[in-house]
C-alpha cells in the first residue's frame, strides 16, 4: 500500500470520527456541545483498543498487527472509544467506535445519509454514509447498547481496491464483531 493511501486513510478516519462525535469536547469531565452523552453520570465504555483480542481480531479477519488508535484517553471515563485494524490485503480499514451515545442520535445525526434501518444479530442498527465522504469510500454501521452504541466503519483504503460494496463490508464485520461486544 502506498503511504499516501495510508495517511489519507488514517485522516480520514479521524476527521469523521471529529465529524461523528459532533464536536463535543470536554469541560471539567462534562461534554458540551451538539452530541452530549445521554447520561449524566460518568460512563466507562467498552474499549476495543483493549478489549478486542488479537485472536478475536484474526478471527473476524482483521490484522492486529496494523492497530490505529483514533481515540483512546489514557484513564478515566471518555464517551468515544476507536481503534481500527487494516485487513491482512491492507485493502480495507475497519474501525470499531465504543460511545456513550446512541441509535436515536445516530438516526437524528443529519451528517449520517442514506440511513437504512438493519439488524446486527439481535441488536437494533442503521447503516448509512458520513455526507463528507460522498464518494462511497466507506460506511458505518451503528448498532445498539447498553453503554449506548457501538459503530463499525469499513473504508476502502485504496481506490483502485475496490472490489464490493463497502456497506456489505461493513455489515458482514459488524455480524462477526457482534458476539465480542457487549450487550
Amino acid at each position: 500500500m502506498r503511504t499516501a493511501d495510508f495517511v489519507r486513510a488514517v485522516l480520514a478516519t479521524a476527521a469523521a470520527t471529529t465529524l461523528i462525535a459532533g464536536c463535543t469536547s470536554s469541560t471539567d469531565g462534562v461534554a458540551t456541545g451538539t452530541a452530549a452523552p445521554t447520561s449524566t453520570g460518568q460512563i466507562e465504555v467498552f474499549n476495543p483498543c483493549t478489549e478486542l483480542s488479537d485472536q478475536v481480531l484474526s478471527q473476524v479477519g482483521l490484522d492486529p498487527s496494523t492497530k490505529t488508535v483514533t481515540t483512546d484517553p489514557p484513564d478515566g471515563p471518555s464517551s468515544w472509544r476507536v481503534c481500527g485494524w487494516m485487513t491482512p490485503d491492507q485493502l480495507i480499514l475497519v474501525d470499531v467506535f465504543s460511545t456513550s451515545h446512541t441509535l436515536d442520535e445516530a438516526r437524528a445525526n443529519e451528517d449520517l445519509v442514506q440511513k437504512v434501518e438493519t439488524t446486527v444479530g439481535s441488536r437494533p442498527a442503521i447503516r448509512a454514509y458520513d455526507k463528507a465522504e460522498s464518494d462511497g469510500r466507506s460506511c458505518y454501521v451503528s448498532m445498539q447498547a447498553e453503554q449506548g452504541m457501538f459503530e463499525i466503519k469499513a473504508g476502502w483504503l485504496a481506490a483502485d481496491g475496490w472490489t464490493r460494496d463497502i456497506c456489505e463490508v461493513s455489515t458482514e464485520y459488524a455480524n462477526a464483531l457482534d458476539p465480542h461486544l457487549p450487550r
